[in-house]
């Protein structure tokens, strides 16, 4: 029987991507290369035994497409969970022992489902969650009802927890900065920058005015924003424009997010965190050798502790040496730190009370018949 290439180039099987994926990928924030990586967790899952165990572990998602780093496949991964688009399980595990369950995303695409398909639109429509339609119709009620309070001169209604007067204050900016009534997401947002995020209206103006040059008029994006100059506690306008020039400007829209954890950790240790070869760093760190935030915090804080001029190098050797022997928990690193500092107080002492040693006394032989004054040793 003659052999056939072709059939070898079947047996290795097919790669199925649902092509509802495409068609939302905008909604579910999914560019080409997340397609193609969850492709790859879509093709390992398919290998795995039915009714086996739940997800599919990692390691086997490496061996679909070796060419895929941990690093690359780690952010992938963090990026869906924080949407909501899958589950990873035993955290703790070794990066290659996690699993990933997919139940989120195909829970994620019933609902479009259920939203889009006309067969089920009306039983959609009566669920808690509004449909597009429900909300444009109530904010075009409550503009309607706005014209008519401003119509008739009433104010504003009282929102708790908020100064009615700083409410308005920045609502009539918005108005005008956008030529329309403040809608109803926006005002929500606004009430959540006031009480939440403790933002002062002056403040609040200040970043309005910057998202407003900038053409970003979403609510949901300008609360992103908010979000992280809360996480940096940026409190003037210089550090403001600092952080739209870093993290807002030349980026696509919609894309604000940076890592809190690697801020946290740059104004833990005072190291600066923003260049992306020292981010992938702090990544190899928690997923490549599966540390855990507080662990690298710790040694952050130990490196500080030990040296004025210490980097991110010190760091680095301080985690790989608790890689190499198996420190994984904080009580570990805290023994291991209880033993370093007693071999060096050790070593400090031995070099304290350490004296040069003494020339020995030798034993000088003599010939019978011959005297000590003869020999040269005398001279």
């Amino acid at each position: 029987m003659q052999f056939e290439p072709i059939l070898e180039v079947l047996r290795w099987g097919m790669a199925h991507i649902p092509a509802v994926l495409y068609t939302y990928s905008a909604e579910l924030d999914l560019d080409i290369e997340d397609i193609g990586m969850l492709g790859m967790v879509l093709f390992a899952h398919q290998k795995t035994k039915p009714l086996s165990s739940p997800g599919v572990e990692l390691a086997q998602v490496m061996r679909v497409c070796p060419a895929v780093s941990k690093n690359r496949l780690a952010r992938r991964l963090g990026k869906w969970e924080k949407a909501g688009l899958i589950k990873i399980e035993d955290q703790g595990m070794e990066f290659a022992a996690r699993r990933v369950c997919l139940d989120p995303l195909y829970n994620r695409l019933r609902d479009i489902i259920l939203r889009d398909h006309p067969l089920s639109q009306n039983t959609y429509l009566n669920t808690d969650n509004s449909s597009k339609a429900q909300e444009k119709r109530i904010e075009e009620l409550e503009l309607a009802l706005q014209r008519e309070q401003r119509r008739n001169g009433s104010s504003i209604s009282e929102v708790p927890g908020v100064n009615n007067r700083d409410f308005r204050m920045v609502a009539d900016f918005i108005s005008q900065k956008t030529g329309n009534l403040i809608s109803i997401k926006m005002g929500n947002e606004l009430r959540k920058w006031m009480t939440e995020f403790c933002f002062k209206p002056e403040f609040i103006l200040c970043f309005l005015e910057l998202c407003f040059e900038r053409r970003i008029n979403n609510p949901h994006e300008i609360t992103k924003i908010a979000a992280g100059l809360k996480e940096c506690s940026i409190c003037n306008l210089e550090a403001m424009e600092t952080y739209f020039h870093t993290f807002v400007d030349d980026k696509p829209s919609g894309i604000y997010e940076f890592d809190p954890e690697v801020v946290e950790f740059g104004r833990l240790t005072g190291l600066d965190m923003k260049a992306e070869a020292r981010k992938k760093v702090y990544y190899k760190w928690r997923y490549d050798w599966g540390f855990s935030n507080e662990m690298v915090s710790r040694a952050g804080e130990i490196m500080c502790n030990r040296t004025k001029n210490g980097g991110i190098d010190y760091v680095d050797g301080i985690l790989s040496n608790w890689k190499n022997n198996n420190v994984r928990s904080l009580a570990d690193a805290e023994k291991e730190t209880a033993e370093h500092k007693s071999r060096r107080k050790a070593e400090k002492q031995f070099a304290k009370g350490k004296k040069p040693i003494e020339e020995e006394e030798r034993e000088i032989y003599l010939p019978p018949g011959m005297v000590r004054s003869d020999t040269a040793a005398s001279k």
